[in-house]
Order: structure tokens, then C-alpha cells, then sequence
């Protein structure tokens, strides 16, 4: 697998190559345009979430919004509030809302037939309908009022017996990297979702690529590079600095937290690590659960060395640990890359991921796969261990008189789940209080090279299972670590793809729907009987299509997924099952959720945790990589 090859679209995919290994320039790369941008057929490289700005309002100029990326999804959506609709047609003026949505609908014909496209530009049936909708400022909550004319309606489809939900269309102009789109939007309540923005087909068709092994990868360019400690500063209060690459969200300490639900504030008490504090009023963006709790959710500026940063934080009780603010995911994906063998880095001017691009540091991501003695075994960064560790099933140590060598005798549980032994001589010991770990110098490939590094081993324990824990002396220079994706060290070539394509799942040709939207992958299934069987939960399900394949599978249930409710339905579980996948010369066993998809178009959608192998799906043409069936 050509590593250089499949990363030369992403920024530091293709630079994340420490010496030995070449880099190649990123200034070479034809993906890279106008300082910042990534594309692919003179279309735009778009990540699975994304920042999206609103192009025509004038008080979010220059204000992000983070947007979820969606290939399977028709429209584009935004959360929006007190929506009010009017029409001036005599035979709808006594009418609003969902009510006026229907008659709408009921007269002119079915949204899915695209009815509107005429209907609304003709003397004769001028609806004449207007919309006001309120938007909410991400970072003040400042509601933002705006009108506009209704472009059309917007058909979902319910889930259950739900049938079709009708929401108002406008046009709006949105951007990303440097694409303006004029494009419609359907307007709802969001509130309930991750992101207050669905980037659809609308905003996609003609413009983008998306890539949904990344988030936020336009925003990877313009990353700075903090260090594993950092000092930041809300207003004057100096706060300690620690960063997570589980959490989603950032966290910040405070105290004497009060709601006001009627003004939809939150007064707190900031701490710095000076022990200093300051009193804050802010407008609550929603309130979050975390374990048994809830927590305001706010947003805030805070400075890293000379760069403010707007972030959204939870606040809590921090007192009992090391830092005022812990980074999250979401904060480094849109703003840092994290620098695993440096400390307190805004003491001086940020560099920006621009100014590495020659020094080609070696990049890495939360999760990797590595070769290890040409076994695949799993790794990630970690900020304990200097000498990286290898947490093994079973260690001992053997002398061998004969060649007057000690050895470490061990065992790894690969990737699949299959037990290998091994036998290394230890170069030397090093002690970590009371524990003394033996020292190797095994081969490692990875970025299609191979290594040789000095790896300490410890037998692993239930709080800390087999892994390679990557230290900063991994190799000879920095190692940034990239939490906007995963696996960077074992990317595929780009595969080009439609959003529509046709698979092979286990013996069965189908055609299916690529949804950068979809977490998991997802198919038809009908009867679905449980049983049990050597302890595990198992389930036997049809698989059927409207081309007539039907066929029986019995799988064990891996997993219990539970789907996010639109607004006016209620959540529900899916159990999920592996199988196995293959979509031109990929092939992989991939979780996959059932449920019974017989109102939807496609039996099947290949979601996230297929497509991150390497795919960068197109909105606009289907059969791309695969040929009509």
C-alpha cells in the first residue's frame, strides 16, 4: 500500500513522514490550492464535519458553524427558530405552518417529484408564501431575525409510520475552504443533533468531494501546534492546560454555577491557576448530559499565546484535577495540532501547520495499526511514556546460555483477535518505580517503511489492555499528533466513488448508498428472531431488495445501536451484526445495523466506518468506481 500516494490530497497525511521516509511537498500536491484549500478534480476536499459560513448575514461574518457533511442526505438542513410562514395566495392565506406545508403539498403534488421547480415561477399558482425564521449566533446566542421568500418544500421521510415531514425551503448562500454555494435549505429545529447545520446535495452537487475519515479537514492547514502543557488566559486569569483525545468536549472549571432559564444564561465563577477568580454571565447554548449530569454548555474566548480562540466549553467542578481546561476533540480538530514531545509552546509564537510543512515531522492520530514484527497490532499516542510500551497478554524472560542472551518471551493479540508469541533479546531495563520493563528493538513498519525503534514491554492489565503506547522517543524529532482522523499511518490510496455504487455484501451484488452521514453501515432486514447460543446474543434476519434478492443470515449480535429521534419521534435500537463487505478492491468486515429500510430507495448504506478505508464519495454521480448494474 503506497502511504505517500493515498496522502497526497490531505496536508499532513503526505508531510506526516518523519526521515527516513520521504515527504513530499505540499506545495507539489495538485489537491493544494490558494493556501489553504484542498481539491480533487478542481472540486473541493470536504471533511465530514466542516465549518460552514453564512455568506449573506451580516452579523455572522467571519463566524464558523460546524456542519455535519452529508452525501446521503437530498437537502441541506439548518437549525433554525420561530419559524413563522405566510402566504398571500387566497387559497392558502388563512393557513400557517405545517398546516400551510400540507396544503401546499396536497395542491401542487408530491415534493419528491419536484413539482416546485415550475409551480412557484407561474402567474397562475404564485403561492406568494414568506418565511421568518430566527438563527442562533453560535457564539453569543444572540438570536438573528431573517425573512425570505419560500423557495419550496422540503419532503422527509419519517421513520416507523411517521410518513413525510414537510419543512420550508429557503435560499441562503453558504461557504467552505473557498466555495460560495446560493443554495436551498430546509428549515428546522436542530437542537436535539451534534450539529446545528446538514450539509446536503444541494450545497454538494458540483462542488465537493467529502472524505469521511476526516473532521474539520479544511480547518488542517490553518492548525496551530500546541504542546502537551499549556498556559492559557481567560481575560487576565492565567489557566492551566491539558488536552484529552477521547472527549469530545472541552471543559472548563467553574463554580457557583447558576441557570437562569427565563433569560437563558449562565452566571459562573472562573478559577484561575493562580487562584485568582472572576465572576462571568453568559448565554447558555444548551445544557449537556454527561453521566448522570447535566452541564451548561457556553462559549467562550480564551488566548493561546497571541491567538483567541472561541471555544465551546462545559462548564464543571475541576477542582480536583491538575488543569482549569482540558481540550476536547471538537476544539482540536477546528484549531491545534498537539506537539508529543514539547511543553508550554505558547510562550512563543504558534506555528502554524504552514511552517512545518518542510521539517515533515512524523504525524499520528488517537488510533493506529502498526506492524510490529509483521504483526498488526494496535497503538496510539500517549503522554505518560517517554521510551514507547508495549502492553503484551503474557511476558517472562529466558537466558539463553548459549548465546549468553537474555530474551523476552511474549505474547500479542493481534488486530483479529489471533495470540502470537515471540522471542526478542532485550537490549537493556529500565526502571519505572517499582516496576522494572525489559527493552526491545523490534522492527515496525508504517507509512510503507520499516523502523527499528527500542520498545519497552509490561504485561497488560484489565485498566490497561493490550496496545503500543507511543512515547515521544519513538523516533529521532517531533511527533504531531492529528485528532481530526484516524489511522493515518495505514491510509489507503484515495478511492474515487459515487454516492451510489454497486457492493458485494457476503455472496450478495447490491446496490448501495455511500452516506458520509451515516456513523455505521446499515441494511434491510426483516423477521428478526433472537436466540442465545454459547452465551452470546444471536439473531437471524432476510435480507430482501426490490430486485428480488432475498437471502437469510444468522449473525451475532455485536453491539445495540441507538438512533438519534427527529424531532417528533421517538428514539429506537438497532441491533448491529458483522459482515463483510467488498466495494471495488476494498474489503472489509464492517459493523452494520439492521433495520427494516423498505421506505427507503436503497436497501443498504455503506456509513463512516466503511468509507473511512480510503473513499472521497461524490454528491452529484453515482457508479463512479463500480459499473451499472
Amino acid at each position: 500500500m503506497n502511504f505517500i500516494s493515498r496522502s497526497v490530497c490531505i496536508l499532513f497525511s503526505l508531510l506526516a513522514i518523519q526521515t527516513p521516509v520521504l515527504a513530499t511537498s505540499l506545495q507539489q500536491s495538485p489537491f493544494y490550492v490558494n493556501g489553504a484549500y484542498y481539491h480533487l478534480d478542481s472540486k473541493l476536499v470536504m471533511g465530514r464535519i466542516e465549518n460552514i459560513y453564512y455568506s449573506g448575514v451580516e452579523q455572522l461574518q467571519g463566524v464558523g458553524v460546524p456542519a455535519k457533511i452529508d452525501t446521503g442526505a437530498d437537502t441541506t438542513s439548518i437549525h433554525a427558530i420561530n419559524i413563522s410562514i405566510h402566504s398571500e395566495h387566497p387559497t392558502f392565506s388563512q393557513l400557517q405552518g405545517e398546516e400551510l406545508l400540507e396544503a401546499i403539498a396536497n395542491t401542487f403534488g408530491d415534493p419528491a417529484s419536484e413539482w416546485w421547480l415550475s409551480s412557484f415561477d407561474t402567474p397562475e399558482r404564485n403561492i406568494k408564501a414568506t418565511v421568518k425564521f430566527d438563527l442562533v449566533h453560535p457564539r453569543t446566542g444572540e438570536l438573528i431575525p431573517l425573512e425570505r421568500p419560500l423557495a419550496r418544500l422540503s419532503g422527509i421521510q419519517g421513520r416507523g409510520d411517521h410518513g413525510i415531514l414537510y419543512r420550508p425551503v429557503v435560499e441562503l448562500a453558504l461557504s467552505a475552504g473557498d466555495i460560495t454555494v446560493n443554495t436551498a435549505v430546509n428549515l428546522t429545529d436542530r437542537s436535539a443533533f451534534s450539529y446545528p447545520i446538514l450539509i446536503g446535495k444541494t450545497f454538494l452537487r458540483e462542488q465537493a468531494w467529502v472524505d469521511s475519515s476526516y473532521d474539520y479537514l479544511q480547518q488542517e492547514p490553518l492548525a496551530r501546534i500546541i504542546g502537551t502543557k499549556e498556559t492559557a488566559y481567560l481575560d487576565e486569569l492565567p489557566l492551566a492546560v491539558s488536552v484529552s483525545l477521547k472527549n469530545r468536549r472541552t471543559s472548563l472549571h467553574a463554580s457557583n454555577i447558576k441557570i437562569d432559564d427565563k433569560k437563558q444564561h449562565v452566571s459562573f465563577e472562573a478559577e484561575g491557576k493562580n487562584q485568582k477568580t472572576k465572576m462571568y454571565s453568559l448565554p447558555l447554548l444548551r445544557m449537556l448530559k454527561i453521566g448522570e449530569h447535566h452541564h451548561p454548555l457556553v462559549n467562550i474566548p480564551i488566548s493561546f499565546g497571541q491567538e483567541l480562540k472561541h471555544l465551546e466549553v462545559v462548564l464543571r467542578d475541576r477542582s480536583q484535577r491538575s488543569t482549569q481546561l482540558r481540550l476536547g476533540k471538537e476544539a482540536l480538530n477546528q484549531y491545534f495540532l498537539i506537539d508529543l514531545s514539547a511543553e508550554y509552546l505558547t510562550d512563543q509564537p504558534l506555528k502554524s501547520a504552514m511552517d512545518v510543512v518542510k521539517q515533515a515531522p512524523l504525524m499520528i492520530t488517537p488510533e493506529e495499526t502498526l506492524l510490529i514484527n509483521d504483526v498488526e497490532l494496535p497503538a496510539e499516542p500517549s503522554f505518560s511514556v517517554n521510551t514507547s510500551l508495549l502492553r503484551v497478554k503474557t511476558l517472562k524472560t529466558l537466558e539463553r546460555s548459549s548465546s549468553k542472551q537474555t530474551l523476552a518471551a511474549f505474547s500479542a493479540t493481534d488486530s483479529q483477535g489471533k495470540v502470537y508469541l515471540f522471542e526478542q533479546a532485550i537490549e537493556r531495563n529500565i526502571v519505572v518505580g517499582e516496576v522494572t520493563r525489559p527493552v526491545i528493538s523490534p522492527m515496525i513498519k508504517y507509512a510503507g517503511e520499516y523502523h527499528q525503534t527500542e520498545i519497552a514491554l509490561e504485561q497488560a492489565s484489565s485498566d490497561d489492555p493490550e496496545m503500543l503506547a507511543i512515547g515521544e522517543k519513538f523516533v529521532t524529532g517531533s511527533i504531531l499528533i492529528n485528532t481530526r482522523t484516524s489511522h493515518i499511518l495505514s491510509k489507503r490510496n484515495i478511492v474515487k466513488a459515487g454516492y451510489v455504487e454497486q457492493a458485494k455484501v457476503e455472496d450478495l451484488a447490491i446496490s448501495v448508498k455511500l452516506d458520509t452521514g451515516a456513523d455505521v453501515s446499515s441494511m434491510h432486514a426483516e423477521n428478526l428472531q433472537y436466540f442465545e447460543q454459547d452465551g452470546n446474543t444471536m439473531v437471524t434476519f432476510t435480507y430482501s431488495n426490490a430486485e428480488g434478492l432475498k437471502q437469510q443470515f444468522t449473525r451475532e449480535v455485536v453491539d445495540e445501536m441507538v438512533i438519534k429521534a427527529r424531532v417528533g419521534e421517538k428514539a429506537n435500537s438497532r441491533p448491529v451484526v458483522l459482515m463483510t463487505v467488498k466495494l471495488g478492491e476494498v474489503t472489509e468486515i464492517v459493523k452494520v445495523n439492521l433495520q427494516n429500510r423498505e421506505n427507503f430507495s436503497y436497501s443498504m448504506i455503506l456509513g463512516k466506518n466503511y468509507l473511512r478505508h480510503g473513499f472521497v464519495v461524490s454528491s452529484d454521480k453515482r457508479f463512479i468506481l463500480t459499473p451499472k448494474p
